[in-house]
């Protein structure tokens, strides 16, 4: 809608009373009304001339609106970008672990990248039904972590989930053997274990053939309370399901079971290139 000259004038002089005055400025109603009148007349000599703009403020509104909804848009993907640098740098992965350094035409790998894409996009499905599990086993350099890895940083940078990514030595060195010697620190450690959105729990009883019942003990709870919080996990491990039964009991194996995993069996010799087929 365009204002009237009358109209601009009233608003230019009401900018220039909320201004600071000086002090030997004439502040009464009549001054006022003469500026008013003054300016007024000079906006009719400028439109009579030619020389004053015509605004659309309903253009100028609109102008404004993108502008600010511009703003907006990027602010956002500034606050994505610092939160996404946070949850990565949280979830400590190797950053060669995504899905584009995989060979999706490889045979074996190409059926579990596809199984993995459903787990991601499905992940807030899971979320509300109690959280799901991937158990991923196979022998040394088959790609596992990798697969894993391909898995948590998909779900950061697209999803904005919170991942730990950590082996099991490691959980069992900080919680157990005194890497992480004050006990609220711990307690934070092993809260964050529960409540992180996806924990993945690499070299799970790797090389043995029981866990020590203090660890599969610690390890069925933990499984145990981040289903009550309906939180998702991947384990790793170097045991089939029947081995890994045997390496870490009955109570933590019913536990990875109430998730109903979804086995994914990574078979074949090293894909790494830089070593090669370690059993030749």
């Amino acid at each position: 809608m365009k204002k009237t000259p009358e109209e601009i004038a009233a608003d230019l002089a009401d900018i220039a009373r909320r201004r600071r005055q000086r002090p030997d400025k004439n502040l009464s109603a009549d001054a006022g009304t003469g500026q008013v009148q003054g300016l007024l007349s000079r906006i009719k000599r400028l439109r009579a001339s030619g020389n004053l703009p015509q605004y659309d403020y309903a253009s100028l509104k609109r102008q404004y609106e993108q502008q600010a909804n511009a703003e907006v848009r990027l602010a956002q993907q500034e606050a994505r970008q610092k939160r996404t640098e946070r949850l990565l740098a949280q979830a400590d992965l190797n950053p060669d672990w995504t899905f584009a350094n995989m060979d999706s035409n490889d045979p074996v790998l190409g059926h579990h990248i596809d199984t993995a894409h459903h787990f991601i996009n499905a992940f807030d499905h899971w979320e509300q039904k109690g959280g799901a599990a991937i158990l991923i086993y196979g022998d040394f350099g088959t790609g596992k972590s990798t697969l894993a890895g391909a898995i948590a940083h998909e779900l950061i940078r697209q999803h904005q989930k919170s991942v730990i990514f950590q082996q099991w030595a490691s959980v069992v060195d900080r919680l157990f053997f005194g890497v992480i010697e004050d006990q609220e620190s711990r307690n934070q450690y092993r809260r964050a274990l529960e409540e992180v959105d996806l924990l993945v729990l690499d070299e799970v009883a790797a090389n043995r053939s029981r866990l020590a019942e203090s660890q599969s003990s610690f390890l069925g709870h933990l499984l145990r309370r981040r289903r009550n919080l309906s939180k998702s996990v991947i384990i790793i491990t170097n045991h089939d399901p029947q081995a890994l039964h045997r390496a870490v009991g009955d109570f933590c194996f019913e536990a990875i079971k109430a998730f109903h995993p979804v086995d994914l069996a990574l078979l074949g010799p090293s894909r790494r290139p830089d070593i090669g087929d370690y059993r030749s």
